[in-house]
């Protein structure tokens, strides 16, 4: 028998704290004793201080409201407390059981002297019960009564006393199948057969593993035709496997690939449950598509091999397949009887008699005793789990997998549970399962996954490549690795179109694949009627879906169709999308964030200077472009496939030609959407991210793209190579400038159209600002060219050398042009100048050098930035280069402290040689 004290949903915890305390008034005082302080209240649990009628001795009371069994330390807490503040008696009262180690400090604490062990009481429930029985505050439970209602006496599950606020109940489980599906409830003190509509209702309202069940049960056969569905044990669903290599659903064992360490380490953790220590709790985590049902599926398959099939048994739940708190212990009784069909343990007639805990009926505790005597295993996995902590409707079936767990955890028998769920899911953390979930961490391993290593995808490809019994080239080899970035669900993917390709009569050798996430995504939907586009988004939008619901909305044939193109699994009678990964897609139009971290095999002007070539809207063969270019077919695959992979063109078999998103083979067009794409890239964020505004050489550069893609494993050769390549590319993008031999991380608000003048501007540009031109003198200058561009010599030199530094101008052909992109990225003219300078490391350390000394002289600035620089100033040009230096850092310092860019202060230069006077030297 257990003791559940129960309040309402939502309830604080201070309101079980005043039921528990109603509780252990009423035990007391059969004991004849009356509480005269209160010492400390925390939440469920109280410290009572309590003193006897009639004798006067005053004893110290824990009282104890939890589901997890009370541990031996609290019982050794509770003897140092009493024998420290000298109390009489120390008492523990708790509404749990207790632990094997608590239990064997009960029996070693009464074997000590009278006089010592007669100073501490341990009340659980079992002894609490008798003692409100023999005090005839409780009658004895109404067994009589309720095996009235039931057919057999087996069809009778344990027995609870519900403690509530409204009043004290016996309940009990009526079983079918050997698992429960309703309750009967007595009133506690008469033993009767509670039947009115208001109590019951009262009743379900409350948070407790009994309020989840049939709480009508034997109260009118009218009421109980109505309830017949939930008087069936429900079907439970194992996790299923695909019936080929390019079936959506979980890998098949022999196609499973990888994961090689992580299948040791849970083998290895369930050998270590025979060991009678440690957890019996794991978990398989990580974000959607990295193959955490095919890991499970690969795990039963191994449990039943030559080795292992007499040491373990893995049964894999769906928990998609759930309606009902009573999917949890069925699938439990589902496991083990299937366990023993196979030859674990011993012939029982196994039935779970109480869903709270459901190891403690006595017919699975014989059981799991049976599997430790044979060093046997039981492994019972539940997949999917996430869908239960992201629905408020599945909050019940959560509350008893988590009532399971706990049970498994405390019993340390030869039984094991696993659960699977992706950490990336849309859970809320108010969400109540959240954080009853993240505070159960401490009770389970987890295993994590990650995205596949680059072994484990050459293996992947390689199986793919005997499964189409074609060997496929090295160049395709190269773009399925860069574009999968170790994602199993998009490798895989990708591997099914490249299958599909190939089966049109496309050659594995010259196929090139659509490398596009979103249009792989789409190619799936464009193949459906608009009645299976409609069905296939009803149930992404209620998955799990009920399958009886959706034939009624969209009939037998428009669902059986989607399930025939694999669009749609079924798990019991519930209904999801092939892949979690896809239904975001229905519903958000948006494809996953996968790191881009691709790598061209082409240099930024080969795949300008080809791109430019590719026809709008009709698809050119690779051997035509090679002609008008002078270049091999190969060489053009090469350099289209690095065009798919940055977005700029589409292909059709061998043939390019412009991609739909650009519209134009204009090179300013080009420009912008490679922009776009390397934007995402990951050595462009990691750059930003950490070094915005600096200058950094080369070798930080390929350190940092290191720092991107951990597991690639390149010789040193390599790295500088891919290195500087990407730097070409994220210089013509504009994200990168070049400062002699080393680079500024600075984004110029736009793509680099003068591609004859990159090479130019890179060995101008030197690392430290040349003051040529007063910040007025800039923005004056700026401001006077028109969009439609300038004559060079309309602006002075000095002003136009600082305004192509910060890339702000570009020059062609004699004339001057602004560059928008990067003027209205930074809000204006002013702000444009600002932001550049700001990022200048010579003027940032003049703004130090005037806080340290703010009277110093224009001169000694100068003479301080020219020595720390090496820029050799001589003696006369110091006073004129101080003046400019110092009105730029004031200038930048006030923007930095208003938030706002000011106007540039001084006048307009009058000639090349007036700055100093401009600044007001």
């Amino acid at each position: 028998m257990k003791i559940d004290v129960a309040c309402k949903k939502g309830s604080s915890n201070k309101a079980k704290g005043d039921l528990l305390e109603e509780l252990a008034k009423k035990l007391l005082l059969a004991q004849n004793y009356d509480v005269v302080e209160e010492i400390r209240i925390v939440g469920a649990e109280l410290d009572l201080l309590c003193k006897h009628r009639v004798n006067g001795k005053e004893i110290y009371v824990e009282c104890k409201a939890q589901k997890d069994p009370v541990s031996a330390p609290v019982l050794r807490q509770l003897w140092g407390t009493v024998d420290c503040e000298e109390y009489s008696e120390g008492w523990i009262i708790s509404t749990s059981e207790f632990t094997k180690d608590a239990k064997g400090f009960v029996e070693n604490w009464k074997s000590k002297p009278k006089e010592k062990s007669e100073r501490l009481s341990f009340y659980y429930p079992k002894v609490i019960i008798e003692a409100l029985k023999s005090s005839s505050i409780i009658s004895e439970p109404p067994v009589l009564s309720a095996r009235e209602v039931v057919e057999t006496p087996e069809e009778l599950g344990d027995w609870t006393l519900l403690l509530c606020e409204y009043g004290v109940y016996w309940c009990v489980y009526t079983l079918k199948g050997g698992t429960p599906y309703g309750v009967l409830i007595y009133g506690a003190s008469s033993g009767k057969h509670i039947c009115d509509e208001d109590t019951i209702q009262n009743l379900a309202t409350l948070d407790t593993t009994i309020a989840d069940y049939d709480l009508r049960v034997g109260i009118s056969e009218e009421k109980a035709t109505a309830n017949t569905l939930s008087n069936k044990l429900p079907p439970v669903v194992q996790v299923q496997i695909g019936e080929s290599w390019d079936d959506y659903r979980p890998a098949r064992p022999k196609d499973f690939v990888g994961r090689d360490s992580t299948q040791k380490e849970i083998l290895n953790f369930l050998d270590s449950a025979k060991d009678n220590s440690g957890t019996r709790i794991f978990a398989i985590t990580g974000n959607s598509g990295l193959g955490k049902s095919s890991l499970i599926a690969k795990l039963r398959d191994r449990s039943r091999n030559v080795r292992y099939k007499n040491k373990y048994f893995v049964y894999a739940v769906d928990i998609r397949g759930a309606r009902e708190p009573s999917y949890i212990p069925a699938s439990l009784i589902a496991s083990l009887r299937e366990a023993q069909k196979t030859g674990f343990g011993d012939k029982i007639e196994l039935s779970l008699t109480d869903p709270s805990s459901p190891l403690n009926s006595s017919s699975i505790q014989n059981y799991l005793s049976s599997l430790e005597r044979r060093e046997q295993v039981v492994c019972l996995v539940f997949d999917q789990f996430e869908e239960l902590y992201s629905k408020p409707e599945l909050f019940g079936i959560f509350n008893a997998a988590k009532d399971l767990m706990l049970d498994v955890a405390s019993s340390q028998s030869n039984l094991v549970l696993g659960f699977a769920w992706k950490t990336d899911s849309t859970t809320q953390q108010d969400h109540p399962a959240y954080h009853l979930w993240h505070e159960l961490a401490d009770h389970r391993r987890e295993y994590r996954l990650d995205v596949f290593e680059r072994g484990e995808i050459s293996k992947s490809i390689t199986k793919f490549e005997k499964e189409i019994n074609q060997k496929i080239s090295a160049e395709i080899r190269h773009q399925v690795t860069e574009v999968s970035q170790g994602f199993p669900w998009l490798l895989k993917k990708l591997c099914i179109n490249l299958y599909e390709s190939i089966a049109k009569g496309e050659k594995a050798d010259s196929v090139l694949l659509d490398l596009d996430v979103e249009r792989l995504f789409q190619a799936d939907i464009n193949i459906l009627s608009p009645h299976e586009l409609a069905c296939l988004k009803l149930i992404a939008q209620k998955a799990p879906a009920d399958w009886s619901e959706i034939i009624e909305t969209s009939g037998t044939t428009v669902l059986n169709n989607l399930v025939h193109k694999r669009l749609i699994i079924k798990s019991g009678d519930r209904l999801n999308v092939y892949w979690d990964i896809f239904k975001d897609y229905l519903l958000t139009g948006r494809v996953p964030v996968v790191p881009y971290n691709y790598i061209p095999t082409s240099d930024p002007s080969s795949v300008l200077n080809i791109c430019t070539k590719l026809k709008v809207n009709e698809f050119s063969d690779s051997v035509h472009i090679g002609n008008s270019v002078g270049l091999n077919e190969k060489t053009i695959w090469n350099i289209g496939a690095d065009l798919v992979m940055l977005g700029l063109a589409e292909r059709e078999g061998t043939s390019f030609k412009i991609s739909n998103k650009l519209g134009s083979n204009d090179e300013g067009a080009i420009l912008r959407l490679l922009r776009e794409t390397l934007a995402k890239h990951s050595l462009k964020v990691a750059l930003f991210k950490s070094y915005s505004g600096k200058t950094i050489s080369p070798s930080i550069v390929r350190d940092t793209f290191r720092e991107c893609i951990p597991k690639a494993k390149f010789g040193e050769k390599t790295w500088n190579t891919y290195s500087n390549r990407l730097t070409n590319y994220l210089i013509y993008s504009g994200f990168l400038l070049r400062a002699g031999n080393d680079l500024v991380v600075q984004d110029t608000g736009g793509a680099i159209l003068d591609r004859a003048g990159l090479a130019r501007r890179g060995k101008q540009r030197g690392k430290v600002f040349s003051v040529s031109a007063s910040p007025f003198a800039a923005f004056t200058a700026l401001s006077s060219i028109p969009s439609s561009g300038a004559k060079i010599e309309t602006i002075g030199r000095n002003e136009l050398s600082v305004l192509k530094r910060f890339e702000l101008v570009t020059v062609t052909d004699g004339f001057i042009f602004i560059n928008t992109d990067s003027i209205s990225k930074s809000g204006g003219a002013k702000e444009a100048i600002w932001a550049a300078a700001k990022n200048e490391n010579s003027l940032l350390r003049c703004i130090e050098i005037v806080q340290v000394e703010p009277g110093i002289s224009v001169k000694n600035i100068a003479a301080q930035i020219s020595d720390e620089y090496n820029l050799n100033w001589s003696e006369g040009s110091k006073t004129r280069n101080g003046g400019i230096l110092r009105q730029w850092s004031l200038w930048i310092k006030e923007g930095i402290e208003s938030s706002t860019v000011p106007t540039p202060p001084g006048r307009p230069n009058k000639s090349n040689h007036s700055d100093a006077e401009s600044a007001g030297v």
